[in-house]
């Protein structure tokens, strides 16, 4: 066959996959993000998170940093939070509830709750609630002539039943953990605060130097000299048809058996199927990206890449959560948050964590960057203009995270990201301020959940 024809017959097949590839993406995206809708949201499991911090922070005496970030009636706030959240029925959450009313004097409630956790629970939540309902039991604990019930896992609850029980609190809670409170407090109150307010100051010296024009000429923005439709078929094809359904049904029991055959715990085998599974669904987006042009991505690592990498992160910061804010405001109960989220605040193993960092952290920030601003945004750059590229590509960003609730300050996110991309000309750059903000979503979600 001559060359021409085969040059036309491979366009065609492009073209027929790119756009065959859209619509299976639309589809796949579009049930998504209905579908997370009804998704559990992690924001009410924060939230009482960080009041059960507030809660265990306020035992003892506190520096008065402490004392002004600690809620003043944090024991009504966390009550609230666990009665909404998705356990509250649960004998789990109908003893927390009912901890919290002893410390608040609503003794006929939190006994109402103890019955029903007493009804319906574990051996062990049925004794600790029978200790709670048994004033003798009380006293003979007292006295030293029962032994302690099985008391909750989390340390603040572990508190409140020392306090309903008539015991010591360093019989339940050991004073380094009442420390080690106060010190996870001031850690994501005031580092976050921090970076919201440097974020401010950078955000003001950059609209002074437009207003001055100033502001220094950005390098020209170069990527993979890609068609429009090679582009669709990599991001719609390579990542979501291949990447995110067909790859991991085919490698998920590969990957599985694999990780059987090492020998790690069972919370430390999800994390490593959670890398294991990511790196499968990277890729066939990256098999093309090398299989079409190569990685002509501008990547350019330098020092003062790495700082506007960290420039962009702080300016983003007050951005984005003004936008969350918003969303929070406006649609209260809207859930839809990453599942892994919850998986972190949760977390105990030490490997587990370590490996859902690595993903989170350096492979989730390099293949994403690579695709939306290394590939996405230069492209269609080229064809409509680089405010078009920034646009499109993190409104893409932000759909590939299928979340409705987080897809505007996603959005937000990708928008600063697009523009740390143009101002730098360097693709590093991204990939460090990426990788920065998952490192703080990570480090946040440890301090709460540790």
């Amino acid at each position: 066959m001559p060359v021409s024809h085969q040059h036309k017959s491979t366009a065609l097949a492009i073209t027929l996959l790119a756009w065959l590839s859209l619509v299976l993406a639309g589809l796949i995206w579009g049930f998504s993000l209905l579908d997370s809708l009804d998704r559990p949201g992690v924001g009410n499991a924060l939230e009482q998170r960080q009041l059960e911090l507030n809660l265990l922070a306020k035992q003892g005496t506190q520096l008065p940093i402490v004392q002004q970030l600690i809620e003043k009636n944090s024991e009504q706030l966390l009550l609230e939070a666990v009665q909404k959240s998705s356990d509250s029925s649960s004998p789990k959450g109908l003893l927390e509830q009912g901890l919290i009313e002893q410390r608040l004097g609503r003794k006929n409630a939190a006994r109402s709750h103890f019955q029903a956790a007493q009804n319906t629970g574990n051996p062990q939540q049925q004794s600790l609630a029978t200790a709670l309902l048994d004033q003798n039991a009380v006293v003979d604990l007292a006295n030293k002539k029962s032994p302690i019930p099985p008391l909750p896992e989390r340390p603040i609850y572990r508190l409140l039943s020392c306090e309903a029980l008539g015991l010591p609190s360093n019989l339940c809670v050991a004073p380094t953990v009442i420390n080690q409170a106060k010190t996870r407090l001031l850690l994501v109150s005031l580092l976050p605060l921090g970076g919201v307010i440097t974020g401010v100051l950078l955000l003001g010296r950059l609209l002074w130097q437009i207003w001055r024009n100033r502001l220094a000429q950005a390098p020209e923005l170069s990527g993979p000299q890609l068609t429009l439709l090679e582009t669709l078929f990599i991001v719609a094809g390579g990542f979501v048809v291949l990447g995110e359904v067909v790859v991991p049904l085919l490698a998920l029991p590969l990957v599985s058996k694999a990780i059987e055959l090492l020998p790690l715990e069972p919370a430390a085998r999800g994390g490593a199927l959670v890398m294991g599974l990511y790196s499968f669904t990277a890729a066939p987006a990256l098999l093309l990206i090398w299989g079409f042009k190569g990685f002509n991505l501008q990547w350019c690592p330098s020092w003062i890449a790495l700082s506007e990498g960290i420039k962009g992160l702080l300016m983003a910061l007050p951005l984005v959560a003004l936008v969350g804010w918003l969303v929070e405001k406006f649609w209260p109960q809207a859930g839809g948050s990453n599942p892994l989220l919850e998986q972190v605040l949760d977390g105990r193993n030490g490997t587990a964590l370590a490996l859902l960092a690595f993903t989170a952290v350096v492979l989730a920030p390099l293949f994403e960057e690579i695709l939306f601003r290394g590939v996405l945004m230069p492209v269609i750059g080229s064809y409509w203009g680089n405010f078009a590229g920034v646009a499109i590509s993190a409104l893409v960003f932000a759909l590939a995270h299928l979340s409705l609730s987080e897809a505007a300050p996603l959005t937000v996110l990708g928008l600063s990201l697009g523009w740390v991309r143009l101002r730098s000309g360097s693709l590093f750059s991204c990939v460090v301020m990426h990788g920065l903000w998952n490192s703080l979503t990570f480090f946040n979600l440890i301090m709460l959940g540790s």
